[in-house]
């Protein structure tokens, strides 16, 4: 009896080392204690928030004209110009949220190509952040992409037109310019009046007129000057801290308009993110065991935090939302021997355990 005790005791001794002996064998380690040249394996990051702030900003340009000393002289009523100089006024502020690699969360998985060891698949995005790891035919899951480029919506992109001196005076020039003006408004009467006798259909007496109108414009443009307003939408983006909580992204001022970071003048423009604390209570792995320490057969995966994020300029709020901003979570570490894991790629959480 106790020869076939110890018999079985030794096959399950024996099982139990041959599982063991087929099960995935690689290691997780802080990318930056990595030697790639030294060990067979890859790179994977989970992701970070970052956001896309897209401020509306009205810039005025007034353009003195190059004929303005004489503009008394022929518009005596009109509302002059007679210096140059670009103002700007901030209208509000668009918050977006983006997905990139988390470099602070960027690790190298080393692989053994021992006898009896079992290939584990590891997918991952062009971009560098995992999706799953020990799943086939998993279902591929981008992250959504913002459009980098802002649309500018422009009222009046007029220029001024180019003056040919030919030799002659500034005060010639202006008396060309004016009798110039006077031939168009003849112009624009005589089609008005129907001094033409060719008749013209709407739309081509509509075409000539404004033609007409744009010329008129232009030529006094060289006395009065031009203002020049248009709306345009310039974007920062911004990363949030799990150290710092309130953040200086930019600047603006009535003069220069945006200037990205702190080296410009004007008001500073804050971005304050402030913790719900929703994973408080997870225990979590220690800063320093993270970066020094080597995991077998174990990936790291976020579990992420919500927060209050505040935009604010001159003491005032421009835009208050609630967002999940992943750094701010927590890492963790999840077995891989016998189940395959799948992640959101936005946020770097499990959201799926296949057993295997």
């Amino acid at each position: 009896m106790r020869r076939i005790s110890n018999r079985l005791l030794l096959v399950m001794l024996l099982a139990f080392a041959t599982i063991s002996s087929m099960q995935a064998q690689f290691s997780t380690t802080f990318a930056k204690n990595a030697v790639p040249n030294q060990n067979n394996g890859v790179f994977y990051s989970l992701p970070s928030t970052m956001l896309k702030l897209d401020f509306t900003i009205l810039e005025t340009e007034n353009m003195e004209g190059p004929l303005s000393e004489y503009a008394s002289t022929y518009f005596e009523s009109a509302e002059i110009v007679d210096y140059s100089e670009t103002s700007y006024q901030l209208l509000g502020v668009d918050m977006h949220v983006m997905t990139c690699a988390d470099p602070n969360a960027t690790f190298f998985v080393s692989f053994t190509s021992g006898r009896g060891s079992v290939k584990t698949n590891f997918n991952i995005l062009p971009n560098g952040i995992i999706s799953s790891v020990g799943i086939d035919n998993q279902v591929e899951t981008v992250a959504a992409q913002e459009n980098d480029e802002a649309p500018v919506q422009v009222l009046d992109d007029n220029h001024f037109m180019s003056i040919l001196t030919n030799g002659k005076s500034q005060s010639m020039i202006a008396k060309d310019m004016a009798d110039k003006i006077e031939e168009i408004r003849k112009a624009k009467f005589n089609l008005i009046s129907g001094y033409y006798e060719t008749a013209l259909d709407p739309l081509t007496f509509q075409k000539m007129y404004s033609e007409l109108e744009a010329m008129e414009k232009e030529y006094i443009s060289l006395f009065v000057g031009k203002r020049i307003v248009k709306q345009v939408v310039k974007s920062v983006y911004v990363t949030p801290s799990k150290e710092i909580s309130t953040q200086t992204v930019a600047k603006f001022s009535d003069t220069e308009g945006l200037t990205v970071g702190t080296s410009g003048t004007g008001s500073p423009i804050l971005v304050q993110t402030l913790s719900m604390n929703t994973t408080s209570n997870i225990n979590t792995i220690s800063q320093s065991a993270i970066e020094s320490m080597s995991y077998e057969n174990k990936v790291f995966y976020r579990i992420p935090e919500t927060a209050n994020v505040k935009v604010m300029y001159n003491e005032k709020v421009l835009v208050e939302k609630r967002e999940v901003v992943n750094q701010l979570g927590v890492l963790l570490l999840a077995p891989v021997s016998n189940m395959g894991l799948q992640f959101d790629v936005n946020t770097g959480q499990i959201v799926n355990v296949k057993m295997q």
